[in-house]
């Protein structure tokens, strides 16, 4: 088996955020309720890591399968309640404008979700997506 490793390093900054370091990288972590608001919380960077997965495992499938694409964005939303520290929900809809067929988009759909790193150690069944198509004019 090849192993992929993957390593972030966070120096704490004395309030709630941090600073984070991944290979030579840098980002800040914290919160706009009780921190500084320098950055994004955690929860939006677990959103943006799903959403990030998706476009790399899309744009991968895209250039394999030689789809004509025009433009594609993918949002990525979630939900909990104040007193359960928990997502309840994790949806995603991604607007791609193409001419190709609806069934080689959504071919491009389940395999993106099939190999999605970030979307399969959250949990496909957490996670429901919905595709929206739109005709170049």
């Amino acid at each position: 088996m090849e192993r992929l490793e993957y390593n972030a390093e966070l120096k704490w900054d004395g309030n709630v955020g941090s600073e984070v370091k991944v290979r030579e990288f840098s980002f800040r972590i914290d919160t706009n309720t009780d921190g500084h608001n320098t950055g994004p919380n955690p929860t939006e960077y677990l959103l943006a890591a799903i959403g990030g997965c998706l476009t790399v495992n899309w744009g991968r499938l895209i250039k394999k399968m030689r789809l004509k694409v025009g433009g594609m964005e993918i949002t990525v939303s979630g939900w909990r309640d104040r007193k359960e520290p928990q997502l309840r929900e994790i949806t995603y809809r991604i607007r791609i404008v193409t001419d190709e067929p609806e069934k080689k988009i959504l071919r491009v759909k389940e395999l993106a979700e099939k190999y999605g790193t970030v979307f399969n150690t959250v949990g496909a069944e957490k996670i429901k997506g919905e595709v929206e198509m739109v005709r170049p004019k």
